[in-house]
């Protein structure tokens, strides 16, 4: 992530679908500051950080390892979460994916 936020800063597509967001360094870490780290293990002793969101609602999760995961609901206080990519690159090809599909078709797909 330190390479991302050095390189690119943030990701805002809010014509894309509902939207997709990749929150700006100073946004995560207020969060990080303002309400923890989320669960994202099932012993709830693996702790990640809100990345984004999808503009629906569903938040996007670092974990520890570089993995990246996706709220099922929009509450933070227990989440469950589905594993979308097992590092930050393959979770941006997935979003460039996202978009080149929407120009083509206006399918943002399900990321």
């Amino acid at each position: 992530m330190v390479t991302f936020y050095d390189s690119i800063g943030d990701v805002t597509w809010a014509d894309v679908g509902n939207g997709y967001f990749l929150d700006p360094a100073s946004d995560v870490l207020l969060r990080l500051q303002e309400y923890g780290v989320v669960d994202v293990g099932a012993d709830q002793k693996v702790h990640g950080l809100v990345m984004g969101s999808n503009g629906g609602g569903l938040s996007y999760v670092a974990g520890p390892d570089g993995s990246v995961h996706r709220t099922r609901t929009a509450s933070l206080d227990e989440p469950e979460l589905d594993k979308v990519a097992d590092d930050l690159r393959q979770f941006l090809e997935l979003l460039e994916r996202s978009l080149t599909r929407f120009v083509a078709d206006g399918d943002p797909g399900s990321l």
